[in-house]
């Protein structure tokens, strides 16, 4: 059966195809729901799955949620939270391709329903080869004094496709609230396709929003300098590469896993 998924909120940017995309869903898709009772902490961790999650954090409670691919298979993910007064939703998403052909689509909305909730999401990816990775997060804040942090860092190689859909909308009534976005993308080369769309829609005056993105290659001063070195050109974007990739790698609670 195939799905228009990974629509954001509101239209927007239609000539960079960021308006959602059909794609057929996997038979073997999971569908589950999750509640996080009152003031109860859980891990969850998910490896190489396509998923269907409707979870609901009630006071005081928290979800860390840890998603890991690094099959060659298509995997497809749609992550629906809603976070009671004080709960918070932590979201660790690593897409660790390379070299081949496979698709990941994520999409992942929560809602800061009570007062004082919080959601972070922290991705990232390696791409590499004709990989493709379509991504959309959404942080509604309708609650007060509630807190959003969206960062996502990764890397792209040969031909591998890219796209990010960073949303956060301040409903009104969510008067103190906090919000952020950012991104950090290196290219290794030409022939890459990256979309970056961070967005901020506001219905309340009394909010704080901010969103910014840096997006290129390795600057040649530091590669030249790295080089005389001794540091050999291959080495020195890998390493870089690796650096990306740990700003969120390191943030995994499970530290077996990360």
């Amino acid at each position: 059966m195939s799905e228009i998924i990974n629509r954001p909120i509101v239209n927007t940017f239609g000539r960079f195809g960021a308006n959602g995309v059909k794609v057929e869903l996997p038979s073997d898709i999971k569908v589950s729901e999750l509640i996080v009772e009152e003031g109860q902490s859980r891990i969850v961790t998910l490896e190489d799955v396509s998923y269907k999650l409707n979870a609901t954090v009630k006071a005081g409670g928290t979800l860390e949620l840890v998603q890991l691919h690094e099959d060659e298979s298509l995997l497809i993910n749609d992550v629906k939270v809603t976070c009671e007064k004080g709960a918070t939703f932590k979201w660790y998403r690593a897409i660790l391709g390379g070299s081949g052909e496979a698709s990941s689509y994520d999409n992942c909305s929560v809602y800061l329903n009570g007062d004082d909730s919080s959601f972070e999401a922290y991705v990232g990816y390696r791409l590499g080869g004709k990989e493709n990775y379509d991504g959309n997060v959404e942080a509604i804040h309708y609650g007060k004094n509630t807190e959003s942090k969206i960062t996502a860092s990764g890397v792209l190689a040969d031909d591998a496709r890219k796209m990010l859909k960073s949303t956060i909308d301040f409903r009104t009534g969510c008067k103190g609230a906090v919000g952020e976005e950012t991104e950090d993308v290196l290219l290794m080369n030409e022939t890459v396709r990256n979309r970056s769309v961070p967005m901020i829609l506001c219905g309340e005056e009394d909010v704080q929003g901010e969103h910014g993105a840096t997006i290129g290659r390795l600057d040649e001063n530091l590669v030249y300098y790295l080089e005389s070195r001794g540091m050999e050109h291959e080495k020195v974007y890998e390493m870089m590469a690796e650096a990306k990739l740990n700003t969120v790698l390191r943030r995994i609670p499970d530290h077996e896993l990360e």
